[in-house]
């Protein structure tokens, strides 16, 4: 019934959304209230699914992609979750594949009865898209390590990597803007304050 009501035409999609749930039979459990649950039944799963990937000969992105949305399909969209699980939710599934994921998740929640969708789900979209407008990756600061090298006075090394990965977590974190201006400020108190552990200064 999921794969019924999966929006999406991409078969590797449809296909994971047949199979997602298939480490639910070797992971049912039952407690003393009658209680039934499949705890890790997504990690059982994906597993299966290297497996089936490699007997139905799948490319190895076809492999990752249906590996991905089995082994994530379980992801919670409880509106008290920070920036940062977003940010790691993203990461793990990958930006190419958040709509592929939102289709199984549509077709997981038709075919057991629920409604298309839920405040929390639209909610969640929305806090995916929001936070995909902020820096990803060092790569997306608004300097780079020839900033670094000229506000700082130092030479390629491993302090340049240092100090962006520094400059990253602050962004990351809502303590430091993402601006060209705040960040060589930030980079001369770095400068001012040693670093901490990351050696800056003028190198001779």
């Amino acid at each position: 019934m999921a794969l019924k009501f999966c929006p999406s035409k991409d078969p590797i999609v449809r296909l994971a959304t047949l199979l997602h749930d298939i480490g639910k039979p070797k992971t049912v459990r039952t407690d003393s209230t009658g209680l039934i649950t499949f705890f890790n039944h997504e990690v059982v799963g994906a597993r299966m699914i290297k497996a089936i990937a490699a007997h139905l000969r799948l490319s190895k992105k076809d492999s990752e992609k249906i590996y991905t949305l089995v082994r994530w399909h379980q992801f919670s969209v409880d509106e008290r979750q920070t920036d940062s699980a977003i940010r790691r939710f993203i990461r793990r599934v990958g930006r190419d594949n958040l709509n592929d994921m939102l289709a199984l998740r549509i077709g997981d929640r038709l075919g057991g009865g629920a409604q298309e969708t839920s405040w929390r789900l639209e909610l969640y979209k929305k806090r995916l898209l929001e936070v995909q407008k902020q820096p990803f990756t060092v790569h997306d600061l608004k300097v780079n390590g020839y900033d670094v090298m000229t506000e700082l006075g130092v030479k390629p090394g491993p302090i340049i990597g240092g100090v962006l990965d520094q400059l990253f977590a602050e962004v990351e974190e809502g303590k430091l803007v993402n601006q060209r201006e705040a960040l060589l400020t930030r980079m001369r108190e770095l400068k001012s304050t040693n670093l901490g552990k990351v050696r800056v200064g003028k190198e001779r």
